[in-house]
């Protein structure tokens, strides 16, 4: 494994291994290769396409969200991802595009949240139902692009209860039910009056969209901020097939490693300067951070 020496992160280990964690992330970079926007396939149109801010501090701020995502429903396809990750790459494509000379590219641009640096498995990932399957595209961490991994296995089955309680949430009356959902106790509020039986991530399967879900401790919040029935097409990065295909379990307990332990899983390694000026490779670091991800099995 290539070893990691760079002198000046050690700061940026420092600060990672001791700031306080904020809910519902880990502790990694966020990947630093942005996605090929010229080798695209189109799966499906959308006839619905639903906002949600994920782990928002304030709903009506972007900046302290740890991610905006979409669904896009389409006729056959549905499709779950990043809007903050999307965009940054769509921009990035296009200052290359109109930048071919340059001998170095940007690895974001435009909106980040309030952390932009890092990297979770819930915003790093693609999510597409068809045919009643789930087809996972994972990317992960800086430095560990080599794993990066995509699987498939049935759409998840929530076995949902509903409740009489009723509330208006973003114009729309909604009605609450509960769960417990690969280890994790959730509560959702759907709306009847939208015959869409998905929600956001891998939530669906009442009576109507999903417009918020959280778990009880609300480590994990998503709640849409808008709806529109405009066409967009549904697509999906051919570069795709160059991840490993893996099982669920198999990428479950990677990124959850790579969250607890970023610095173990990419071999880094302290670095010194001798006095002949060359690079000397010292002890490597591992720093572990407490991780509560969303699937606890």
């Amino acid at each position: 494994m290539d070893k990691r020496i760079i002198p000046f992160l050690l700061a940026l280990a420092v600060s990672i291994g001791t700031s306080a964690q904020p809910k519902g992330t880990g502790r990694c970079p966020r990947p630093i290769h942005p996605r090929d926007f010229s080798k695209m396939d189109v799966l499906d149109t959308t006839r619905l396409r639903v906002r949600y801010a994920f782990c928002a501090e304030k709903i009506g701020d972007p900046q302290t969200y740890i991610d905006l995502q979409r669904l896009d429903v389409g006729r056959r396809v549905v499709k779950y991802y990043s809007q903050f990750v999307y965009l940054s790459d769509s921009l990035c494509a296009l200052w290359h595009k109109t930048n071919p000379r340059a001998q170095t590219v940007p690895v974001w641009l435009g909106e980040g949240g309030r952390e932009p640096e890092q990297w979770s498995e819930y915003e790093w990932s693609d999510y597409f139902f068809q045919d009643g399957q789930l087809t996972e595209y994972c990317q992960m961490p800086q430095w560990l692009h080599r794993e990066n991994s995509w699987y498939t296995e049935p759409a998840p089955k929530q076995q949902w209860t509903l409740h009489g309680e009723t509330q208006t949430i973003i114009g729309y009356r909604c009605q609450r039910a509960t769960c417990r959902f690969r280890g994790r106790d959730f509560e959702a509020w759907f709306a009847p009056d939208i015959p869409v039986r998905r929600g956001p991530w891998k939530f669906g399967g009442l009576p109507g969209l999903i417009i918020k879900v959280y778990d009880k401790d609300r480590l994990y919040t998503f709640e849409a901020i808008g709806l529109e029935t405009r066409p967009y097409p549904i697509t999906r990065f051919r570069q795709y097939r160059d991840y490993h295909r893996s099982t669920r379990e198999k990428v479950w307990k990677m990124q959850r490693k790579f969250n607890e332990n970023w610095f173990k899983a990419v071999d880094f390694h302290k670095g010194t300067v001798d006095a002949s000026g060359n690079m000397v490779m010292g002890e490597a670091v591992s720093i572990h951070t407490p991780y509560e991800p969303l699937e606890l099995e």
